[in-house]
């Protein structure tokens, strides 16, 4: 995965400041370079273009998904507890701000072409490809009772989502406290520890 310099970064966050506020057609090479206090001939330099740009902000966004996917089941531990710290990673990673940023910018231009999104899918489908794993294993060590791991990991994965990331990103509503999460992990752990009901 690319890392970036400081300049790179510099001219990133001018970029996804301005993608955030008026999309990424609406901007302007230009625009960046004023934003970013940087000369066209740096800009390019490090960009050749919009596209590129892009593909940096996509970039940036996947790695903030990278140690959610790191996360490994561990046979012969207790579930439960296992479940709760990935439900607190994965909440962790959904309510960031940075990564709602990123995420509204990815959203909007996923919807302007088919391919787009196509494209868009599958760099980002490692997450639900380590969460799926996760569940796999999980099933593979009789704690998932009679329900299959693609199942249990969209079920998990898209309460969470449902319930921190869909209402903050589109409806733009204030995250919530730290007293609201943990109440929210410990009630969709139990509600899933209880339809699985994982044997010992």
């Amino acid at each position: 995965m690319t890392q970036y310099s400081a300049k790179q970064q510099d001219i990133l966050s001018a970029a996804i400041q301005l993608f955030a506020q008026q999309g990424l057609s609406a901007t302007t090479m230009e625009q960046v370079c004023n934003s970013a206090q940087v000369s066209k001939r740096t800009l390019y330099k490090h960009f050749a273009n919009k596209d590129a740009l892009f593909d940096a902000v996509v970039d940036l966004l996947i790695k903030r998904i990278v140690p959610l996917t790191s996360i490994q089941f561990i046979p012969n531990y207790d579930f439960a507890t296992q479940l709760k710290h990935l439900a607190r990673s994965a909440v962790s990673l959904l309510s960031d701000d940075d990564y709602l940023t990123l995420s509204r910018i990815v959203i909007i231009e996923s919807m302007r072409s088919k391919e787009q999104a196509h494209n868009l899918n599958m760099r980002l489908m490692d997450c639900e490809k380590a969460m799926l794993i996760w569940f796999e294993d999980a099933a593979n060590a009789h704690c998932l009772g009679n329900f299959n791991a693609e199942f249990a990991a969209a079920f998990f994965w898209g309460g969470l989502k449902k319930l921190t990331f869909w209402e903050q990103v589109i409806k733009w509503q204030a995250p919530l406290d730290e007293a609201a999460l943990d109440k929210l992990i410990e009630q969709v752990c139990l509600l899933f520890c209880s339809g699985v009901t994982p044997r010992q």
